[in-house]
């Protein structure tokens, strides 16, 4: 039964994705020959797809930078360079397993086994860098929303983005002792289960380092905010690329609510999820439902161009346990 449900889930998951493209098409009057109008206009702007790309790296190089802050913070030795490795692993997980999680298993197993003398603190710290990443994308989508949006249409939405960000910001800046935590009736159901209480000491350990060093928290959350500048620039430029005529300020500040949807872990990569995301917020800055769908599946398909470099990676990763590399290495 397992292993039927191994494959099961992730075609069920599939199939979810594609179901979601199916209803835009038919609610949005979305046709395949719109779609396909738009794409020669690659070939004509073969520099803005260039520029795509070059934009979508740099995101990614901001990512690896973050974990290798989080892991030097954390006192985890591993060199920049291994780090941005690991990071290009997981963005090849990231886009065939469900949401933006999937990598961050797999860098979680490779950190772990390379690091075996600091597993925990290795595989803590892509919980931290990525709180660090999801709270200021949350903050970039509720400004856009605020400032570009009809704010009345997603009044639930911007108060439980605006909570979550918050709780997020809390957790990383300063915690209450554990006893204090464990008091709070949620956390007293949860922490019943033996596996979530260890999990919760062993990031609450880490959540500590983290909170005797003010200027990681910092460097994190600037990394974060570079990372994601750059992720919303390569949408721009992608539409530039594809002749779309946008209003370019309008443009810049929903572009972040539709990467938060994306981290939706309901299907592989975000596949429709990030879809329905753009048809409805990207109409506000100018674009056709159309163009809204191709610019959004435009940017799936540049970021798997680095999946496929990913996937390389994984290829030739070594696949035996590394001794630990020196803490002063690590720089």
């Amino acid at each position: 039964m397992t292993a039927w449900r191994k494959i099961l889930l992730p075609l069920a998951k599939l199939g979810i994705g594609a179901a979601l493209i199916a209803i835009l098409f038919r609610r949005q009057d979305i046709r395949w020959s719109d779609l396909s109008e738009a794409l020669p206009n690659l070939g004509a702007h073969p520099l803005w797809l260039v520029v795509t790309l070059l934009l979508v790296l740099t995101c990614l190089l901001c990512g690896a930078g973050r974990w290798w802050t989080a892991l030097a913070g954390l006192g985890v030795p591993l060199t920049r360079s291994r780090a941005a490795w690991l990071f290009l692993v997981g963005h090849f997980f990231n886009g065939f397993l469900p949401g933006s999680t999937g990598g961050d298993v797999a860098r979680a197993f490779y950190v772990a086994r390379e690091t075996p003398g600091q597993r925990t603190h290795a595989v803590m710290s892509i919980v931290v860098e990525r709180l660090a990443g999801i709270a200021v994308l949350l903050i970039l989508t509720v400004v856009g929303l605020l400032v570009a949006a009809h704010s009345r249409h997603f009044t639930l939405l911007l108060v439980a983005t605006t909570g979550l960000a918050a709780t997020i910001l809390a957790v990383l800046i300063r915690l209450p002792d554990f006893s204090r935590v464990a008091r709070w009736p949620l956390a007293r159901q949860l922490l019943r289960h033996p596996r979530i209480a260890h999990l919760a000491h062993r990031l609450y350990s880490a959540l500590q380092l983290c909170h005797a060093q003010p200027r990681l928290i910092a460097r994190l959350l600037g990394w974060s905010l570079l990372q994601h500048v750059f992720a919303i620039l390569s949408w721009l430029t992608l539409a530039w690329g594809l002749g779309m005529e946008v209003q370019t300020t309008t443009f810049l500040l929903l572009v972040p609510a539709v990467l938060t949807a994306q981290m939706i872990p309901l299907t592989p990569g975000g596949l429709g999820v990030r879809e329905s995301a753009a048809v409805v917020l990207l109409p506000a800055a100018g674009l056709a439902h159309h163009e809204a769908m191709l610019l959004s599946l435009a940017s799936f398909a540049a970021s798997l161009v680095w999946s496929a470099v990913g996937g390389l990676a994984f290829l030739l990763l070594p696949h035996r346990e590394k001794p630990c590399i020196s803490e002063r290495e690590t720089g």
